[in-house]
């Protein structure tokens, strides 16, 4: 008699085998069918959180924001209507400082403000960026890119940081 099989998938039920791949014969291929094998490498692949890429470090406070001042001849919504308090998140960050990265060091800035609507959620952020890439969100990435350490010597580079 063979020993009892107690290793099971994502959804319990017994695995196939934990110790070989479903192959086409004995010393065929490996199989992209075999579910089991594709499940234990996606959770090997997921199984260590990656580092948030733009904004990892930063700090936030909730509060109200209140609206003081008539600025209705700038803006119908009703979140800017004089008198409405309505409650927020700010929240301030380094844009490309990684884990352990020191916060003195000369880098970009970014903040939000989430404010939380009877119509939802508004999100208002920004960076101080000389110039921002808003217009062509497929610049976006090659922008964050552009913070980050260069691959080849692991360095930072000022003249593509700015």
């Amino acid at each position: 008699m063979s020993e009892p099989n107690y290793t099971t998938d994502a959804a319990g039920i017994p695995a196939p085998s934990d110790e070989h791949s479903l192959t086409i014969g004995p010393d065929g291929p490996i199989l992209l069918n075999d579910a089991y094998l594709i499940e234990k490498i996606a959770s090997f692949n997921r199984e260590r959180l990656p580092e948030r890429q733009p904004h990892a470090k930063g700090g936030g406070a909730f509060g109200t924001f209140e609206v003081t001042h008539d600025v209705s001849a700038y803006t119908m919504a009703d979140v800017f209507q004089p008198g409405k308090r309505t409650e927020v998140l700010a929240r301030f960050s380094a844009v490309a400082g990684e884990q352990g990265y020191p916060d003195t060091v000369r880098d970009l800035r970014g903040f939000a403000v989430k404010f939380y609507t009877e119509q939802g959620n508004f999100d208002l952020v920004g960076n101080n960026t000389p110039v921002f890439f808003v217009r062509d969100p497929m610049k976006f990435q090659d922008f964050i890119r552009s913070q980050k350490r260069r691959a080849d010597n692991n360095l930072r580079d000022n003249d593509m940081q700015w």
